[in-house]
């Protein structure tokens, strides 16, 4: 078999993704690789978590995009975090808290995570972000706040707890007594 025929042979290479991710699980980090530029797009930290909840999910406790923001690279990130909760035992639950940052504190990624899917138990503020959406206003930095949101938008069941059990407890007494 010669080089022309051994060329012949193999099979093409498949197109190569426009971004690759790349894990350090020793440190729950993820990064983002572009395949155009070889250059870091973003990090994001996640772990497998169940703390105050019956069900265990994956916790996103950071995700930064460093450059070309609104390309789609966030939203990659957070379908990213979805699938690797799903091979996590997850289920496709992902938490967060969305809060301003020092990385860009003028565009607070409360309304990026809304349009992605993700939910809140503040109903208020979940409400004033879907009004800001339809009129594709973004929110004042000023006036956002450190926001728990989830996904899949479902109603989150806490764990019982010894505490949550006496305080229920406690309510059945008052309830009991009149007060």
């Amino acid at each position: 078999m010669n080089m022309k025929t051994s060329l012949l042979l193999t099979k093409p290479v498949k197109k190569l993704p426009e971004v690759l991710f790349y894990s350090r699980p020793s440190t729950n980090s993820y990064t983002m690789i572009s395949t155009k530029n070889p250059e870091i797009l973003g990090q994001m930290r996640a772990f497998v978590s169940n703390y105050h909840f019956k069900d265990p999910y994956l916790f996103v406790h950071q995700l930064v995009i460093f450059k070309n923001k609104r390309q789609g690279y966030g939203t990659k990130f957070l379908d990213f975090a979805k699938n690797l909760s799903k091979k996590s035992g997850c289920g496709g639950r992902v938490r967060l808290i969305a809060t301003t940052t020092a990385y860009d504190p003028y565009n607070p990624p409360h309304l990026f995570y809304r349009k992605n899917g993700f939910s809140s138990n503040n109903k208020k503020f979940i409400a004033k972000m879907d009004r800001y959406i339809r009129k594709n206003k973004q929110l004042d930095y000023r006036t956002t706040h450190r926001l728990e949101m989830y996904y899949p938008e479902e109603p989150v069941v806490k764990k019982e707890t010894g505490w949550s059990r006496l305080k229920d407890y406690f309510k059945q007494w008052k309830k009991a007594l009149g007060y």
